[in-house]
């Protein structure tokens, strides 16, 4: 009797390795894979600026008109849409609401902006109470994953890598995106030069060399004594 419970007791380990082993050589797939764990996702997204006014009119310093330069920049670079200009309604008829309209038509016709871009609008204020100009404009942003809840790095028992595998680089990529409409659609392609098909098509028929010219470059020579 003994015997046998002692034999029960081996089959039973056995068995138990031998499932441990085939569990081990042939892996389960119950993960995506590795670039959808982490997608890029594109959202829409809105950049403002507040320009605030005083009585006696827009008062900006060189350190403020350069922040508007840079907005307006960003706008033609990667804006979507109008331009928009909310004037506080307490003092949308004031001088420096009339200054900020002209200042940034000037600025946008300097930056190759159509002015006709500027949408005017206002929001209501309170009167005698601080309310800036919001200059805002829509745009979109790569936003990345968040990786800051990562996996056991050991937790490896069905031979995949853990799941939050390529965060990270995901992460860091969607950071150096600078235009997320890369991701949505790709680039026009442009025209083709004619001019130099012509002139590549006119050196292979005669036989000569159709690399462009390349400035002489650094020799270094080497004499054995």
């Amino acid at each position: 009797m003994k015997h046998a419970h002692k034999l029960l007791l081996n089959l039973v380990l056995a068995a138990t390795g031998t499932a441990v082993l085939s569990a081990c050589a042939s892996p389960s797939s119950n993960l995506p894979q590795t670039v959808m764990r982490s997608p890029i996702k594109v959202a829409e997204s809105v950049e403002r600026l507040e320009l605030y006014t005083r009585s006696t009119g827009l008062e900006l310093s060189a350190r403020d008109s350069y922040a508007v330069a840079q907005f307006l920049q960003a706008y033609g670079q990667s804006g979507d849409g109008p331009l928009y200009m909310n004037m506080p309604s307490a003092s949308k008829s004031t001088m420096g609401a009339q200054q900020t309209d002209t200042l940034l038509r000037t600025m946008m016709a300097q930056s190759g902006i159509n002015p006709a871009a500027l949408q005017v609008g206002e929001y209501q204020s309170t009167p005698n109470a601080p309310a800036p100009v919001v200059v805002s404009y829509r745009t979109l942003k790569a936003i990345p994953a968040d990786c800051r809840f990562m996996d056991d790095l050991s937790f490896t028992h069905n031979n995949e890598p853990y799941a939050s595998f390529g965060c990270s680089q995901s992460a860091n990529l969607a950071a150096m995106i600078s235009d997320p409409r890369q991701l949505l659609e790709p680039y026009a392609t442009t025209s083709p030069n004619s001019q130099r098909r012509t002139v590549v098509y006119d050196k292979y028929i005669q036989g000569e060399s159709t690399a462009s010219e390349r400035p002489p470059l650094q020799v270094t020579t080497f004499e054995s004594e």
